[in-house]
């Protein structure tokens, strides 16, 4: 019975040190830094590359289904893909893979995103630790060479059309 509580407790060591050393191995990102590039599908399954919007500003938010401040900004991002489209690029990541969820809480919001959206990306916890993601909705202003510009967390339409504004 001890060496099978010795060997339990070893693997779990084993693993633990190995998801700390994998997870200190992801280059945290911030401003001044080049983007971590985002690669995933949208809700139609096409793929989305980060890197492949470079020549634009990129606007990239991070949201979730559940966050009630997120919803807000889906409007905002509308206009100011909208306003912008000839500069900017808006993406949406999205933490959680609820798009069934999703897509009926903006039906009865009648909410219509038309913003280029990654749901499903096989390196969600990458992206959300080299971003430094600790609450939503968070935004990244990437300039056209892929440098981060500025980051801000919260629903500010101030915030995103003043800094829109300077592009």
């Amino acid at each position: 019975m001890k060496n099978k509580v010795k060997l339990t407790l070893s693997i779990i060591v084993m693993i633990f040190t190995s998801i700390t050393i994998n997870a200190q191995k992801i280059k945290k990102v911030s401003v001044g830094d080049n983007a971590y590039n985002i690669v995933g599908t949208d809700q139609n399954g096409n793929k989305i590359n980060l890197y492949n919007y470079r020549g634009k500003y990129n606007l990239l938010n991070f949201t979730a289904t559940n966050c009630g401040p997120c919803w807000k900004t889906y409007s905002i991002m509308n206009e100011v893909q909208e306003k912008y489209s000839n500069k900017l690029k808006v993406i949406s990541f999205h933490f959680d893979n609820n798009i069934e969820k999703w897509n009926a809480i903006a039906q009865k919001k009648n909410i219509d995103f038309k913003c280029t959206s990654i749901w499903e990306s096989k390196d969600k916890s990458n992206i959300i630790s080299a971003y430094k993601i600790d609450g939503y909705p968070y935004f990244y202003l990437i300039d056209k060479k892929g440098k981060i510009v500025k980051k801000w967390f919260g629903n500010q339409r101030s915030k995103i059309e003043k800094m829109l504004k300077k592009i």
